[in-house]
């Protein structure tokens, strides 16, 4: 069996969701007037079972989310995506972490962001294969833009690994936007207010598609096209 769901802003809340043997969870999830803070999302994912999540923030408040993948039967699966625009001074935690407790499991998790006007934004994942799960997979990526001095990201992926016969690996970034792309911008008549939406445009963009709600993910692409930085 398999199960859209799609939910934003409030809809957001604390949740325990269960995947059973052979069943597909889609979770769409988008903030874009208030961030989920203090939220807990659990999701045990049985044998033979995946789990696929897409989570767009483009919200102005800050606080903390948290998200706990549990992949507990043999071959479940694991697919997360996440992008975040963190501006006005907020701060915002994320701390998506997969657990692999059975043999032949898969995740891939992969958080991006951009930090602007003193925002503050930290990506703190955990990657955890278990005794016992030999022949599991795990990645998780973390990518954040900073924009300006004022801003600041923080990625710390991290990686436990209790078996052999396994592959796991994770990638983390922060950096400043890129003189040599904005440059590139600039000659081309662009302001410099135009060339942060290109950029921000081509970096948050990718979240469009990992959406299975076809409402859900034309209202995300008309934010990110319509710019989502402030002049």
């Amino acid at each position: 069996m398999k199960t859209d769901l799609a939910l934003r802003d409030e809809q957001i809340q604390s949740a325990h969701y269960e995947v059973k043997e052979g069943d597909v969870l889609h979770l769409d999830l988008a903030s874009f007037s208030c961030f989920p803070d203090g939220v807990n999302l659990v999701v045990d994912v049985r044998a033979n079972a995946s789990f696929y999540g897409a989570f767009a923030d483009f919200s102005e408040r800050g606080g903390k989310f948290s998200l706990v993948v549990n992949l507990l039967g043999e071959g479940a699966s694991c697919d997360w995506h996440l992008a975040s625009l963190c501006g006005k001074a907020a701060e915002k935690n994320f701390s998506p972490s997969v657990y692999h407790k059975a043999a032949r499991t898969t995740a891939l998790m992969s958080n991006y962001g951009i930090t602007h006007e003193q925002g503050r934004l930290s990506f703190r994942g955990t990657s955890e294969i278990e005794k016992g799960a030999r022949g599991s997979k795990t990645r998780q990526e973390a990518k954040i833009i900073v924009f300006d001095p004022a801003s600041w990201g923080s990625c710390s992926p991290a990686l436990n690994i209790e078996e052999n016969d396994v592959e796991a690996s994770h990638a983390a970034a922060v950096g400043k936007l890129s003189e040599d792309h904005l440059f590139y911008l600039l000659s081309r008549g662009l302001t410099m207010a135009e060339a942060k939406k290109l950029i921000t445009l081509g970096y948050l963009r990718p979240i469009v598609g990992y959406f299975a709600n076809d409402q859900l993910k034309d209202e995300v692409s008309a934010r990110v096209e319509g710019g989502l930085l402030h002049d």
